[in-house]
């Protein structure tokens, strides 16, 4: 196979079913990828009918594969389940709420085949105009409206980190020129159709080669939702590769507005701080702490007070009381 689409699904069916539909369309009308992509689809003990719509979906289409879990294993356990039995050349981590448009799927497999891995470069440091080991390659998402979603941002330090949860990213003309954990202010307005690079990248649509897999592993475990990506993204830049978007390539994304939900909230600061236990300097997760309680604080009156968004400020004094017990 040269490329196996992994949908991690959990009580999503009409959207499941939605993005499938949308990957086999791309991929029938693709030279390169009809009769050479298997799509995985891992479902999270869902109880919406999701298994069984996906079974009678299986009757037409032989590449189509399930893998039903007893239990939900979360969104890292359950791709890595499917990363076992896939033998794509490429792997595509696609959300369950996404739809491929037109030949995104096509332009992603090409740009990889662009891109040689003997470089005599690629062990040397990232340089933001050479991509010479292209590891890992994000679509461009798109709000179902068709205007661009943020997407990615720069790896966590202290600094993006505190540029972030102190919005200073969101800061009219400065803004843009600090690096921010997550590009959804102002610096993650970038108009261009080329190919650039980017510290990390979503795992709504998240393409990798094997390689990478064989030299770095799968998505970590022990983070259940919301940072495995990060994680996943800073372990291949220890190993020497590029990471990327390609606005070309195009994928809807429903589910932009669940990033404000309670679950991605909390799980989004768990993860900074796993990831500062896992790959940082033991003086520095004391920091990190301190900033996300800063931030968390600065939400609660922005959204308590000002926004008057109770439902948000709620769920912000609940994720100080989760940062404040780790």
């Amino acid at each position: 196979m040269l490329l196996s689409v992994i949908i991690v699904s959990y009580n999503t069916k009409a959207l499941t079913l939605q993005t499938i539909e949308s990957v086999l369309k791309s991929v029938q009308h693709s030279t390169p990828l009809k009769d050479k992509t298997e799509v995985w689809v891992v479902d999270n003990h869902s109880t919406d009918g999701t298994p069984e719509a996906v079974r009678t979906l299986q009757k037409k289409e032989s590449t189509l594969h399930l893998i039903e879990n007893s239990d939900n294993l979360g969104f890292s356990a359950a791709n890595n389940k499917a990363l076992a039995k896939a033998t794509g050349k490429y792997l595509l981590f696609l959300n369950s709420d996404t739809v491929v448009l037109d030949d995104a799927l096509d332009r992603m497999i090409k740009e990889f085949e662009k891109h040689s891995l003997d470089a005599p470069t690629a062990v040397l440091e990232r340089t933001s105009d050479k991509l010479d080991r292209l590891g890992i390659l994000s679509a461009q998402l798109l709000n179902p409206d068709g205007t661009s979603q943020a997407q990615g941002g720069s790896f966590p330090t202290l600094l993006s980190l505190a540029v972030h949860m102190l919005l200073l990213d969101d800061l009219p003309l400065i803004g843009k020129l600090l690096p921010s954990t997550q590009h959804t202010g102002h610096n993650s307005r970038r108009h261009t159709d080329k190919i650039f690079q980017q510290d990390w990248v979503g795992g709504t649509a998240m393409m990798t080669r094997q390689e990478v897999l064989a030299e770095i592993g799968p998505l970590d475990d022990n983070i259940f939702m919301y940072g495995e990506d990060i994680e996943f993204c800073m372990r291949a830049r220890f190993h020497h590769w590029d990471v990327a978007v390609l606005p070309l390539a195009k994928i809807t994304h429903f589910g932009s507005a669940s990033s404000s939900s309670r679950n991605a909230i909390i799980g989004e600061l768990k993860g900074y701080l796993y990831i500062w236990a896992k790959h940082k300097p033991i003086w520095q997760k004391g920091v990190a702490k301190w900033l996300i309680q800063l931030g968390v604080l600065l939400r609660i009156v922005l959204f308590g007070t000002m926004i008057r968004d109770t439902h948000r400020a709620a769920i912000y004094r609940e994720a100080r009381q989760v940062v404040r017990s780790l």
